[in-house]
């Protein structure tokens, strides 16, 4: 049965057929990350355990035995508990976030629960300090964000942390990216890779080196990341098609906007090359998910030139992917006053008013943020207007595609466009690319012939040498 669901996957992966997303898994923790449930946790940690746990953020983490005890008594309906339980934890945490837990400081912790002892079915919980965010509401927000982008990421709680009978503080319970988070988002998992500081603690480009630990799989075995950094450093023309079997690019041009646009400084996109996963799926396709964005909404570089981000580099350099990551930082745009950002700060804020710093930083970010993106626009060609498409009755396989200058509407153009772009796809397949000269008159027109039956989107940009417009789309169907 999984050979044969395999193979329907990747038939319809090369024909372009839209893939429906998976059946959602059981979810019965879905409650507790939710940033407007506080959940009340408190561990005991005998000496024994105590002694192995390191103030040297680089020594040895060891999972060492503790019991934890978990309440959430809601204002309406009744109190869950769960435990007393044996289970095992670490600290967590790296540059600026690790914390001695032995000297009474504020430690981020992971923890493990064995079978049978799992709260509502979850097999690790995260719990992050957020000594780097006083604000105590980067992360919920950001990956709110994310998630309303379709890009994979953890979802978000809150919960009190006592200590060996000394309350630590609020903590943000992380959703954990593992087994039973990810079946919520993709069909299959091969691996789950998470990435690292840049070249600090290896090379990026060797699969095996300590800036990659595998979360999920064969350790062994990581032949499908080999093949994605092999194939995305060749940046030779038609770096694209060779990418799009192996990598989601649509949905990582969409991470890498919204690092931007939440001024996610310590992610993928930026100087450092961190605090992101890759995931690959059966047949070694690969999608990106963000971490660490507990000093979000402060600033980010659009395009950061840092030599070990790959995939980032390969995409803004090609023609079809770089349009997209155009197109991705727009779609966000369109939605950024949507996501009230500001009230939603406010709402989270109450939360946790009693331990955070306020939020008026936070507000100030995205306030601003809308007209430095608008700045960045103006420095573009103006995209193409009244796109209109048609398929042909007569000749099977032809779409007629229409579309007037800016110039039309709004001459002498601050930028000039040099030539327009056409680029179409059938279903979610690959795009596939073609250039038009400005026509003399107002209206370009562009006819597609030999085409299979289906349905296709058509998009058009305009072009400036190497700078490129927004595009405008449009679907239509061929019989």
């Amino acid at each position: 049965m999984r050979r044969r669901f395999s193979l329907l996957f990747v038939v319809a992966l090369l024909a372009g057929i839209g893939v429906p997303g998976p059946v959602r898994a059981a979810d019965d923790a879905a409650w507790m990350f939710d940033p407007q449930v506080m959940v009340s946790i408190d561990l005991t940690i005998p000496g024994s355990s105590m002694e192995q746990i390191s103030c040297d953020m680089g020594a040895p983490r060891p999972y060492v035995p503790a019991t934890f005890t978990m309440t959430y008594r809601p204002r309406r309906g009744s109190t869950k508990t769960f435990g007393p339980w044996e289970i095992t934890l670490r600290v967590k945490g790296q540059y600026g976030s690790f914390r001695c837990l032995t000297s009474g400081e504020k430690a981020g912790l992971k923890l493990k629960f064995p079978s049978g002892s799992r709260p509502d079915g979850l097999k690790k919980m995260t719990l992050n300090n957020m000594v780097q965010d006083g604000s105590m509401v980067r992360e919920v927000l950001s990956y709110e964000v994310f998630r309303s982008l379709d890009v994979a990421a953890p979802r978000t709680g809150y919960a009190q942390v006592t200590i060996n009978g000394t309350y630590r503080g609020i903590f943000l319970n992380l959703e954990t990216m593992d087994d039973i988070a990810l079946p919520r988002w993709f069909f299959s998992t091969q691996h789950l890779y998470e990435g690292s500081y840049g070249s600090w603690w290896g090379d990026v480009g060797d699969p095996f080196s300590g800036h990659y630990d595998v979360d999920e799989g064969d350790a062994d075995d990581r032949s499908d990341l080999q093949n994605l950094l092999d194939t995305s450093r060749n940046l030779d023309p038609g770096w694209y098609a060779r990418m799009q079997p192996i990598a989601d690019l649509e949905q990582m041009t969409k991470m890498w906007a919204a690092e931007w646009f939440l001024g996610h400084w310590d992610g993928y996109s930026q100087f450092i090359t961190n605090n992101y996963y890759l995931h690959s799926d059966e047949v070694g396709r690969f999608s990106m998910l963000p971490w660490g964005t507990d000093q979000s909404f402060q600033w980010a570089e659009r395009y950061q030139n840092a030599p070990d981000h790959y995939l980032y580099n390969g995409c803004v350099g090609d023609p079809i992917c770089g349009g997209s990551y155009i197109d991705a930082l727009q779609l966000i745009a369109t939605r950024w006053s949507g996501y009230r950002l500001d009230r939603r700060a406010d709402s989270v804020f109450r939360m946790v008013s009693a331990e955070s710093g306020g939020v008026a930083d936070v507000k100030g970010f995205v306030a601003a943020r809308a007209n430095e993106h608008r700045d960045f626009i103006a420095t573009l060609p103006l995209a193409p207007l009244s796109l209109s498409l048609s398929a042909s009755r007569s000749r099977r396989g032809e779409i007629r595609v229409t579309w007037r200058s800016p110039a039309w509407r709004r001459p002498p153009l601050a930028v000039p466009i040099t030539e327009f772009a056409v680029e179409y796809r059938l279903g979610s397949g690959p795009w596939t690319r073609t250039s038009v000269a400005p026509s003399m008159v107002s209206t370009s027109t562009l006819t597609l012939t030999g085409l299979p039956a289906g349905s296709y989107t058509v998009r058009v940009r305009s072009l400036s040498d190497s700078l490129q417009s927004p595009s405008v789309s449009r679907s239509v169907t061929v019989r």
